[in-house]
């Protein structure tokens, strides 16, 4: 491979051919070392754009003003959440998604509103109607519509 050196013109091109060799190896190496640190680096860039206000997901283009329902929410969920799905989740973990919950939680999303159209959902589906309500409709007088009376 090494080729064998004569002259003037053979140690030119071999120096010629060492110095392409070592940009070649320069570059090489330089995307190696940018690869490793945005895979080192990675992590932690996710987790700082969660805490970073990104304008388009955290808050409207027009800002509302936040309603009572709203900051107690941004309260309350959090804590709700910790106690019910997050139970024996790890710190970090419920850290992590209190501040998520937190950060999405905004007045176009959750206010008085939307409250009280999920209320009014819940309880639509909580009060269902009775048995006698079902088969034979509101008006119930105690006489069944098959029977015949006397």
């Amino acid at each position: 491979m090494d080729l064998e050196i004569r002259n003037i013109d053979d140690l030119r091109a071999k120096i010629a051919l060492l110095k392409i060799k070592k940009q070649e190896d320069e570059i090489y190496l330089n995307q190696k070392y940018i690869s490793v640190k945005e895979k080192l680096t990675s992590p932690f860039s996710f987790v700082k754009n969660l805490f970073i206000s990104n304008r388009s997901f955290s808050q409207p283009s027009s800002p509302l003003k936040a309603d009572f329902v709203t900051s107690l929410g941004r309260i309350l969920i959090p804590l709700f959440l910790n106690k019910t799905i997050l139970r024996n989740r790890g710190f970090l973990f419920k850290t992590i998604v209190s501040l998520i919950s937190q950060k999405t939680i905004n007045s176009s999303v959750f206010n008085k509103d939307v409250l009280s159209n999920w209320i009014d959902k819940a309880t639509g589906f909580v009060k269902s109607k009775t048995k006698k309500e079902k088969r034979y409709g509101i008006d119930d007088y105690g006489i069944p519509p098959e029977s015949e009376t006397a």
